[in-house]
């Protein structure tokens, strides 16, 4: 499909996923739009890309961890929850051009993190 349906669709299923845990709710919806863009572009091994976020973000304090949405990447079962809902059948992710498991969109998690330090 065309840029029109990929261009963000991670980062809607991303934030989709994020809403499956409370402590999420008090975040803006683009707040966590904005997170699963960083997801995004690591799902598609955009390194450059992702490194350029992760320092824009940092200078507009947007999240660039799962902990600034009060979210533990430690605590499995709540990222299983997240990971989860986010590759739900009919979620945009499946729009991209990647092979999507649990275990790919945890990696891309894990590389967000990864950026951010």
């Amino acid at each position: 499909l065309g840029e029109r349906y990929t261009r963000v669709a991670a980062a809607h299923a991303v934030h989709n996923g994020l809403t499956v845990l409370p402590q999420t709710d008090k975040f803006l919806h683009g707040t966590k739009v904005a997170y699963g863009i960083l997801v995004q572009s690591a799902l598609l091994g955009q390194d450059d890309v992702l490194a350029q976020l992760v320092q824009a973000y940092q200078h507009f304090n947007l999240p660039t961890t799962l902990a600034a949405l009060e979210v533990d990447i430690n605590n499995r079962a709540e990222l299983d929850r997240v990971i989860a809902h986010t590759l739900r059948p009919g979620e945009s992710i499946h729009y991209l051009p990647v092979t999507l498991t649990s275990e790919v969109l945890r990696a891309a998690f894990e590389k967000v993190e990864y950026f951010s330090r």
